[in-house]
């Protein structure tokens, strides 16, 4: 109920559909075979077809929470009515219904999507019922992927559909129709392609909304992409045929690096595509927030790949694309446990060098690959870095993630980015007491943050960093050495 009571607009809309679902699953097939003839009888007439469209919206909605326990027998019986219904509406165009903006979603791509929840749910739960009503919606689904446009509005929908896609791939029965080089090769094409490639809006939030392009990046909130979705559709079929999906991807891997070799200025997009699907390929399993990717395709080699074609845009000061900076130390903090230690005290190096970078995406990338690594311990649960290895760099790692903190002193701005925050606490919770030859500067730097952030506290990660930043100095500095450092600053 909460699923649906969150989208509902107008009060009478509310009033009108609760009331008919308090009645039951019944009063909704009458309810929603009643929608269906009055959009039929609207549809020249704008105004009245969005508000029609806009509570079948609804509708799909309180059918998908109905069906989440368990299977009505009323919806089992009427399971022929109610698909054929879902599928009309999943192909059902009309232009009085789409918005002018490309970023604006308009109502029937909401159906559309709700459509393909409903059907991801089907196929999840009740494929022995639904098993034999579902390839016309297999069918459909591709068509509408493989047709529809690179515009914004379209992503949820997109998203929803591969993940249909993905639900469908999962069953041995249905994968198999994927068991097949040219249908794959047309999978990858038409579908894979289309939705992992750079387009502009990516471009644009990259340079124009910094910080939410890294967390939309690395923590998940991107399950709704197009990115996400296509590479959780391309995994699954990776699960089911690992040998002939990675035969097929890797030729376009080739292609897309050949096609960058031969105008590295003009198609640089070109290998940021390449190095995204070998990353797609080459990671087995869940990417664990400790260790990252722990199991790889046995079938690639991701160290090879990484000094062939990536380590070079890693250690270049200049003349690289910001997006393949941030690829490859992405690269690196993917595969973070694949390396040895001797490889990654020679990475470590260029790693730590594009804090320098003037990029907001690419020195935060790099304070988080950062991170992770000193946090990143061996099979005897040892740091692979210790605070020996931490201590040379350590005054010029704090005082640069400083300056980037502390770059513009408005208090929304100095909490803004709590990843540089939490690579501070790594590198002090590492150093113990190697700190104390730099506590004194590094402890001023703290009571400044904290004055600042004081005045409108509004990250709590980027706060809780900080406290564990401070805890961390006083535990590897003599407690009262501390206090008296902090009371004579203050």
């Amino acid at each position: 109920m909460n699923h649906v009571l969150g989208h509902f607009g107008q009060p009478f809309v509310q009033l009108l559909i609760v009331s008919k679902l308090l009645c039951g699953e019944i009063r909704w097939l009458i309810l929603y075979k009643s929608t269906d003839q009055q959009i039929e009888l609207n549809k020249n007439n704008k105004a009245a077809l969005i508000q029609h469209v806009e509570v079948m919206n609804l509708l799909v909605k309180i059918f998908f929470d109905l069906s989440c326990q368990d299977l009505p027998p009323i919806f089992e019986d009427n399971l022929v009515d109610v698909t054929s219904l879902l599928h009309k509406y999943l192909t059902y165009e009309n232009p009085l219904l789409s918005t002018d903006d490309d970023s604006e979603s308009g109502p029937l791509e909401f159906v559309k999507a709700g459509i393909c929840e409903v059907i991801t749910l089907y196929i999840q739960k009740y494929e022995d019922a639904f098993g034999k009503l579902c390839q016309q919606f297999i069918t459909s689904t591709w068509n509408l992927l493989t047709t529809i446009g690179p515009e914004m509005k379209f992503d949820i929908l997109v998203s929803k559909a591969l993940h249909f896609l993905t639900s469908v791939a999962s069953l041995d029965k249905h994968a198999q129709n994927f068991n097949n080089d040219a249908i794959l090769g047309e999978v990858v094409e038409k579908v894979i392609l289309p939705n992992v490639s750079l387009r502009e809006s990516d471009i644009e939030q990259f340079e124009d909304e910094p910080i939410e392009y890294i967390r939309r990046d690395l923590e998940g909130s991107d399950a709704d992409t197009r990115r996400r979705a296509a590479t959780d559709f391309l995994q699954k079929l990776l699960d089911k045929f690992e040998k002939l999906v990675t035969e097929v991807v890797g030729r376009y891997i080739t292609h897309y690096l050949d096609a960058f070799t031969k105008n590295p200025a003009g198609d640089w997009k070109s290998k940021d595509t390449a190095v995204y699907l070998f990353s797609s390929i080459a990671a087995k399993g869940q990417v664990t927030a400790g260790h990252g990717v722990k199991t790889t395709n046995s079938l690639v080699d991701v160290v090879d790949f990484f000094q062939s074609h990536i380590a070079n845009d890693l250690l270049a000061e200049a003349g690289v694309e910001p997006i393949l900076k941030v690829d490859a130390i992405k690269y690196l903090y993917t595969f973070r446990s694949q390396l040895t230690k001797e490889q990654w005290s020679a990475a470590f190096g260029p790693l730590m060098n594009n804090l320098a970078s003037s990029h907001y995406v690419v020195y935060t990338y790099a304070a988080i690959a950062v991170e992770r690594v000193l946090f990143l311990t061996d099979d005897a649960n040892r740091h692979i870095f210790g605070k020996d290895d931490v201590q040379p760099f350590a005054k010029y790692l704090l005082e640069h993630l400083f300056a980037l903190i502390e770059k513009d002193t408005a208090p929304e701005k100095v909490q803004e980015n709590e990843f540089l925050m939490r690579c501070v606490m790594r590198i002090l919770i590492v150093l113990k007491d190697g700190v104390i030859p730099v506590a004194e500067t590094v402890l001023e730097h703290l009571i400044k943050i904290t004055l600042i952030i004081q005045q409108n506290p509004s990250n709590p990660r980027f706060y809780y960093y900080h406290f564990e930043a401070v805890g961390a100095l006083i535990r590897s500095v003599c407690p009262q050495s501390i206090l008296d450092m902090a009371i004579n600053l203050l």
